[in-house]
């Protein structure tokens, strides 16, 4: 069995190897590997961070909204495309639009971390919440 912090970050490292495969491998099966393992990184992020989930899930009042599948994957559709533009080109322009999405992306990721409730942060709110109710 694998130890609980070892995986709890999985899915981060996922993550990260996949986008460093994308940006610094220049051969198309090294493309590719690094695409399916960012991808693989991103469907358990969004499975376990359905399952941590605290707040309520409400039905949005707007005209159009986004099916929930597409929704938890748009801060990682952010941040692929952000790579992938990085990869790829090397004009300032192009530059400017890859960090707006990475910016976007890691800013999405925040938020919903923020309603999320994962084993990481689960000491520190016990500690907080116990030393505020302990200070009554």
């Amino acid at each position: 069995m694998i130890s609980k912090s070892i995986y709890e970050i999985l899915p981060s490292v996922y993550l990260m190897l996949g986008s460093s495969s994308v940006i610094w491998n220049d051969n198309s099966l090294g493309l590719l590997g690094g695409a399916l393992l960012f991808i693989l990184g991103a469907v358990i992020w969004v499975m376990r961070s359905n399952y941590r989930r605290t707040d309520e899930h409400k039905l949005p009042s707007k005209s159009f909204t986004l099916p929930e599948t597409l929704y938890e994957f748009v801060p990682f559709l952010f941040i692929g495309l952000g790579l992938s533009l990085l990869s790829q080109f090397s004009q300032l322009p192009i530059y400017i639009v890859a960090a707006v999405c990475l910016y976007r992306g890691t800013q999405l990721l925040y938020l919903r971390h923020r309603h999320r409730n994962f084993a990481w942060d689960n000491n520190n709110k016990r500690k907080s919440r116990s030393s505020a109710h302990a200070n009554r």
